[in-house]
């Protein structure tokens, strides 16, 4: 019997048991769980599959679970979210495009993996939460973010350098050792380890007990992003930090100040003398665009042709191959088809969705916006930091099938929720008669 096997006969009974307490308790046990796995993307794989990674399968019983859950009612839901038929809308308008794609099989391809992910941001807001769903889930971000930086580390001091991997998007191709090359990408990664440092620094700042530790995640997190060596997850970083100063708590936000003024000073230090190698990358390709130039001057030009209908779901690399011929400067980009990304959320679904695809994106970004901004202020810090940190990272990076990008909505739709649900409470111990029961937060930011 060989070794995988028998790993595969032990591991069997905690896997069953695992999915099992998926479908049971899919907000308490399946949501926090496939918040950890998120920043190791396929590197923890089950297959060739793209739905194989082990976040994906738990993401398909989370979303198994919570479809359950809905079905046999077993707790009333909470106020619809205009978000919910925005996104359904998106999904619906990618679906409609393979009617008039120019490429089948990439769209099909791009809406298995798109709909399973819309569906379970849709499921989970659709789902009530509470203060102990809400906090688990961020303690999941929160391992999943110390767990992928330990790793990095590992592989830094003990295994002689992260690995290689190619920088595509420039006439000739760069290898590169940069944390994240064997997990989502080091732009990816910067992106994916936001939301575990502004909830490590919110909590580190506001809470009585556990300051030091928080604060010791947070550092750690903010170490992983330099790790990347990404300039997008850098500006992205620094972004959030003064967000989440102005947005949380008005006590946090001299202490906050001061933390990201020293990391701005030990990034700098980083990026200068780069030890152990680390941001090395960042440094000395500070004034290159790593092609992105020229991938948004073709993709311009495309706009043109394919911005009213859209050329379909998942074809910006065909778009791209069939117009960079016409555009005077533009150089040919090397590797797979796979690497002609168009490096700008906003110009793939411009392209792909056409005009009413990008009207969509564009609203349901907005009630996101909307819907954080309304949250009190003791809870707004994490979701509307993360938001615009997510949206400083899409306008360099085409990553809306990546799981971090739902998973920032769905943190705003489980805190609206949350608020929402002592709300309710509130009231309904009014109307009731019986002693009024104070809501944990304020319903007004102040």
């Amino acid at each position: 019997m060989s070794a995988a096997l028998v790993v595969a006969v032990v591991a069997a009974p905690f896997g069953i048991a695992l999915a099992v307490a998926c479908l049971r308790q899919p907000m308490r046990i399946a949501l926090p769980v496939f918040a950890a796995l998120i920043p190791f993307g396929e590197r923890l794989s089950l297959g060739g599959s793209p739905y194989a990674s082990l976040s994906s399968v738990v993401g398909m019983l989370l979303g198994v679970g919570l479809l359950l859950q809905l079905l046999l009612g077993r707790r009333s839901a909470p106020l619809l979210s205009p978000s919910v038929p925005i996104w359904l809308l998106f999904l619906a308008t990618a679906v409609a495009t393979t009617l008039w794609t120019i490429d089948l099989g990439a769209t099909l391809s791009g809406l298995g993996v798109l709909g399973s992910l819309v569906l379970v941001y849709v499921l989970t807001v659709l789902s009530p939460a509470d203060r102990q769903v809400l906090r688990r889930t961020e303690n999941g971000l929160l391992a999943g973010g110390v767990a992928v930086v330990c790793y990095g580390l590992v592989q830094l001091f003990l295994f002689g350098g992260f690995p290689s991997g190619k920088t595509t998007g420039l006439p000739t191709t760069v290898t590169t050792g940069r944390f994240g090359n064997d997990l989502l990408g080091p732009d990816i990664e910067s992106i994916t380890l936001l939301l575990p440092l502004v909830i490590a620094l919110h909590r580190a700042f506001t809470q009585r007990s556990g300051r030091a530790l928080n604060g010791f995640v947070a550092a750690l997190v903010l170490l992983g992003i330099l790790m990347t060596g990404s300039r997008t997850g850098t500006l992205a970083a620094a972004a959030v930090v003064l967000v989440l100063a102005w947005a949380g708590p008005r006590t946090a936000r001299n202490g906050i100040l001061v933390t990201f003024v020293v990391a701005a000073v030990l990034g700098a230090v980083i990026w200068v003398f780069h030890p152990a190698g680390i941001a090395e990358r960042t440094f000395s390709s500070a004034a290159s665009s790593s092609g992105r130039t020229d991938i948004w001057k073709v993709g311009a030009a495309a706009c043109t042709r394919y911005c009213g209908p859209g050329a379909g779901w998942g074809t910006f690399p065909d778009v791209y191959a069939a117009t960079q011929a016409t555009v005077p400067g533009a150089r040919v980009l090397v590797g797979p088809q796979g690497s002609y990304q168009a490096h700008n959320l906003w110009l793939l679904v411009g392209v792909e969705l056409g005009a009413a695809g990008l009207a969509l994106f564009l609203a349901g970004l907005g009630v996101g916006f909307v819907e954080a901004l309304r949250i009190p202020r003791a809870l707004r810090g994490p979701p509307l930091s993360a938001l615009v940190g997510l949206c400083i990272g899409v306008f360099f990076l085409s990553s809306m099938e990546f799981k971090f990008f739902w998973m920032v909505l769905i943190l705003i739709g489980m805190t609206r929720n949350v608020v929402e649900g002592e709300r309710r409470a509130s009231e309904a111990s009014v109307v009731g008669g019986e002693p009024h029961v104070t809501v944990r937060v304020p319903l007004a930011g102040g």
